[in-house]
């Protein structure tokens, strides 16, 4: 039988002592964002409870890997799944449902089953609410501290409206929820734009 609390906590204590603080968008915050952006598309879409529990254990485990390796982070999570989730109860099966379903997050996202959908949705769950812009400055921070790119406003500001003009949501569900204010922060996004043109 899956032991989901004392497997989620085992993942948060890691990420909590063992994350580089200057990882300042995928943080802790980060993982828990995820993982409630999953249940809400889980429980709108009606999944069982065995498939959410799945759900929010590939969400809880995504970015364990970035404790160790920037480079291939979801293949260093998914060798940390299969070596921490069977002491939690998770059978064979279980543990390769939720592997795939965090090498879907890998970007181009490429998911080929429903979970594995929901997750990704899940992931760039942000990229339509109010919080858009904070976490995208979190981002942009967060690049410049791990040393991926160290990108000036304009620059960024082109990078998300491109972006965000090119992504589109896997589910229903998450499109219902998120769509509207994806538009409306690309909108924004195109405005911010002009104003730096002029």
């Amino acid at each position: 039988m899956i032991d989901f609390s004392h497997a989620k906590q085992y993942i948060l204590n890691q990420l909590g002592s063992d994350l580089s603080k200057d990882f300042l968008y995928h943080d802790l915050s980060h993982t828990l964002d995820v993982t409630q952006a999953v249940v809400r598309y889980g429980k709108l879409a009606g999944l069982e409870e065995h498939e959410l529990v799945l759900l929010k254990t590939a969400a809880l485990y995504h970015d364990v890997g970035l404790i160790d390796s920037l480079e291939g982070h979801e293949e260093r999570s998914i060798e940390i799944v299969k070596e921490v989730l069977p002491s939690f109860g998770y059978s064979s099966e279980d543990v390769e449902i939720i592997a795939n379903i965090i090498a879907a997050t890998k970007l181009p996202q490429s998911p080929k089953t429903k979970l594995e959908e929901f997750m990704c949705d899940a992931d760039l769950d942000y990229l339509g609410r109010d919080d858009f812009f904070i976490l995208a400055s979190k981002l942009q921070l967060e690049w410049r501290r791990i040393g991926v790119k160290d990108i000036a406003f304009d620059e960024w500001i082109g990078f998300e409206k491109g972006f965000l003009k090119e992504h589109k949501y896997f589910t229903k569900e998450a499109r219902e929820l998120r769509d509207a204010g994806k538009q409306d922060n690309l909108e924004q996004l195109k405005n911010i734009c002009k104003k730096s043109l002029k």
